[in-house]
């Protein structure tokens, strides 16, 4: 159908119309169109006609009509005003006040090594003295791995140290698991500090990871390394440890390593103290610990 030709011009791109009519299949006869100042409009009178069933597809850039029982999928289904989104605070970089000053304490410290120390502005010593850790005993640690002995690494002082410097209510070292830093149960399992890792929870930002000496159910209650977790994605864990570097040398720094999950969903991943994969046993829950200061 065309348009009659009545049409008087005014000020930009505002539209009154006195008479629309709609007809089937996207055909609309005005009889008179009054141009008027920027996109305003107004109709006098219009009348609609139902639309007669098309057998057109609709335009490629027009989404087809979504049914009233599902959203678009462009669009996120809402949210119940009762239930937040299962999103984690973490993730979403809500981060706890103790968790946040662990990993800022992390940024402080690390990285750091024996053979290059990183000594914090206003502080006296790196990280590694702190934790104790002398050139004189990583030449002893070597020694001793060379001899076939068992090799003692930094990881646990590191994480001791790391638990001080955050005025922790509970210190443990490398057994943190079931002893305290001096060497005393109950340790942080016992005090109800732990989470058993069963692979329906991970661990969150500023927790102590607990790895076995390995993977499988024969290294069911083993440790092999201890840290603290700074981040983590499906394939990538970023965790903060001593033990790192080649004897005599040893580091405490943030390490990205790979991460695959067992048939239970259980994490696994390498060790900065020997790059052997090794299950995660559980974690300490940060915030069930209490800050003294």
């Amino acid at each position: 159908m065309s348009s009659l030709p009545t049409a008087i011009s005014q000020p930009s791109n505002l539209t009154t119309s006195l008479l629309t009519i709609n007809q089937p299949s996207h055909q609309t006869t005005s009889l008179l169109t009054i141009n008027q100042p920027s996109h305003q409009t107004t109709s006098l009178l219009t009348i609609n006609r139902p639309a007669e069933p098309s057998d057109d597809k609709p335009a490629d850039d027009q989404p087809a009509q979504q049914s009233d029982d599902k959203p678009a999928d462009d669009q996120p289904a809402q949210q119940s005003d009762d239930k937040p989104a299962d999103q984690p605070a973490e993730q979403s970089g809500e981060l706890s006040a103790g968790r946040q000053n662990m990993l800022d304490l992390i940024n402080t410290w690390m990285p750091t090594s024996l053979n290059s120390p990183m000594i914090p502005d206003g502080e006296t010593q790196d990280l590694m003295a702190k934790a104790g850790w002398t050139k004189a005993q990583g030449v002893q640690s070597k020694a001793d791995k060379d001899a076939g002995k068992p090799v003692t690494t930094s990881c646990g002082d590191i994480l001791a140290t790391m638990l001080r410097l955050w005025k922790s209510n509970f210190v443990g070292a490398f057994m943190i698991r079931d002893l305290d830093s001096k060497g005393k149960a109950p340790g942080a399992k016992g005090r109800g500090f732990y989470v058993e890792a069963d692979g329906s929870q991970t661990p969150k930002p500023g927790d102590i990871i607990v790895l076995r000496s390995g993977f499988g159910k024969g290294t069911a209650g083993t440790v092999g390394h201890v840290g603290i977790l700074v981040e983590a994605t499906d394939t990538e864990w970023r965790t903060a440890d001593g033990g790192g570097g080649t004897l005599p040398d040893q580091t405490a720094s943030v390490t990205t390593r790979t991460v695959r999950l067992d048939d239970n969903n259980i994490p696994i991943l390498k060790s900065p103290t020997d790059a052997r994969e090794k299950q995660l046993d559980g974690w300490v829950d940060l915030d069930k610990l209490e800050q003294t200061g």
